[in-house]
């Protein structure tokens, strides 16, 4: 999908992304009529009243992005530091959220590795210290680094003292929680320190429609702040980074003056080959010898599900005999495909999901797999391609700009939400027409990840500045 929005295929793409949200919301709806009647056996008035709930709350998410209410105050930009933050000695790493509640989020699987890798690292240049909020202030995470790292705990949580030149690095998801650090961001500026944001993406702002419930509105208000409060921003791809500065730009959104923004790319070794035990069912799911698509996300209409199982049903209906696996939790606007998944016919048979996959499972998929799909429209990172590729198996992609970025010359990619031609793709890739080369894709470890993020927040290796 092209970046300039002056490009015929570029808005033909972006159409094509409002129709399916519109049809994949239509279906929702649908089944929600559906229910209300099953459940309720009465006249229209008597489920009329929530469907028009429903009926509104699609209406806002697929109203187009507005540009910031003139009306609305507008704080005023923070003073830029006059000097430069002091060399940093340590890490601050924010694991609130994690420690707290461990969701299993994609954004707490970074959180998580990260952690991990630095930690892991003899010579980081910096100590990492884990961190969480509690009290008005930064307490260490002891209890939680040894559970994740292995090592032995040298002891029970405590406050810490703030150092000059701690760099806070804002990296579990904090954005209801953003404004109750503000003291804590006062005080490691007062020790000539720096704070710095993670941005894992901006779908809920571009894509509404792909968001739930209020998710939306919270992200926004979380962005407004991070752009305030801190002194730099860095995101999990090169694009996400373009994007945010578009963003900032085209709608005039405060910021501190001289913003540092910087990008990481995620790991891709998720375990060693052989490490763990894969379920039984797992194993059965690739039993069979036929070639073995994979597609790994959790179940949200953005990822592109219903356009893998439509391919795979016109691949099935034309006799090619391949199988199809998701792997990834329910999330949020699929109970549509959720039904469709349940009630079809090769499910079980040539077509399998798993709502809940470990390390070991997924490592299995990946290692059985002809080839990983990624049909998503929006992403972030784009982490399965990453990881199909660590493991040396191609992957499939859509053709947006962060799949590019991550596959390169490496992936092999289809038309945004076009189901026909994945199925294509499919028949060309298993023919031998089209050949993809995982070695050409981006896919670092996560050592790398870590080691990039340090050199980023530490060693100020920045992309570019806002003005």
């Amino acid at each position: 999908m092209g970046d300039d929005p002056t490009d015929p295929d570029s808005k033909a793409d972006r159409l094509r992304i409002l129709e399916f949200q519109v049809d994949q919301l239509r279906r929702e709806l649908e089944r929600l009529e559906k229910r209300h009647a099953e459940a309720i056996y009465s006249a229209a008035w008597h489920f009329a009243a929530p469907v028009r709930v429903v009926e509104r709350a699609i209406r806002k998410m697929l109203a187009p992005n507005t540009k910031r209410d003139a009306s609305r105050p507008v704080r005023a930009l923070p003073v830029a530091n006059t000097v430069s933050p002091a060399p940093a000695q340590r890490l601050l790493v924010d694991v609130t959220a994690i420690v707290a509640h461990d969701d299993r989020t994609g954004i707490q699987r970074v959180v998580r590795q990260v952690v991990r890798a630095l930690y892991a690292e003899p010579d980081l240049g910096v100590t990492p210290i884990a961190v969480r909020l509690q009290d008005g202030g930064l307490w260490t995470c002891e209890a939680y680094v040894a559970a994740e790292t292995g090592r032995a705990k040298t002891g029970g949580d405590k406050p810490l003292e703030l150092e000059t030149g701690d760099r806070l690095l804002m990296l579990d998801n904090s954005w209801k929680d953003f404004a109750a650090f503000r003291d804590v961001f006062a005080q490691v500026r007062a020790k000539n320190g720096a704070i710095v944001s993670c941005i894992y993406d901006l779908i809920p702002q571009l894509y509404k429609g792909a968001s739930v419930g209020d998710v939306p509105d919270v992200h926004f208000a979380w962005l407004e702040s991070a752009l305030l409060e801190s002194d730099g921003i860095i995101a999990i791809s090169k694009t996400v980074a373009a994007e945010l500065c578009a963003f900032v730009t085209e709608r005039k959104l405060p910021h501190r003056a001289g913003l540092k923004i910087g990008w990481f790319h995620c790991g891709s070794d998720i375990a060693p080959k052989g490490a763990g035990d894969a379920s039984a069912g797992m194993r059965a799911a690739f039993a069979s010898g036929a070639s073995t698509f994979l597609l790994v996300g959790t179940l949200e209409p953005r990822k592109g599900h219903a356009i893998a199982l439509a391919a795979f049903d016109a691949l099935w209906r034309s006799g090619m005999d391949a199988r199809l696996v998701f792997v990834g939790r329910r999330g949020w606007h699929v109970d549509a495909v959720i039904d469709d998944i349940a009630g079809h016919p090769e499910f079980g048979r040539r077509f399998f999901w798993f709502d809940s996959a470990g390390d070991a499972d997924l490592a299995y998929a990946y290692d059985h797999c002809a080839a990983a799909l990624a049909p998503s429209y929006a992403e972030g990172f784009g982490l399965p391609v990453a990881e199909a590729a660590w493991r040396g198996k191609p992957a499939l992609c859509s053709d947006i700009p962060v799949f590019r970025e991550i596959g390169g010359e490496g992936a092999l990619y289809f038309r945004v939400n076009d189901a026909d031609a994945l199925a294509a793709l499919v028949q060309d890739f298993l023919a031998g027409r089209a050949i993809a080369d995982p070695a050409r894709v981006v896919r670092p470890t996560w050592r790398e990840a870590g080691l990039r993020i340090v050199d980023v927040v530490v060693r100020e290796q920045w992309t570019r500045a806002l003005p």
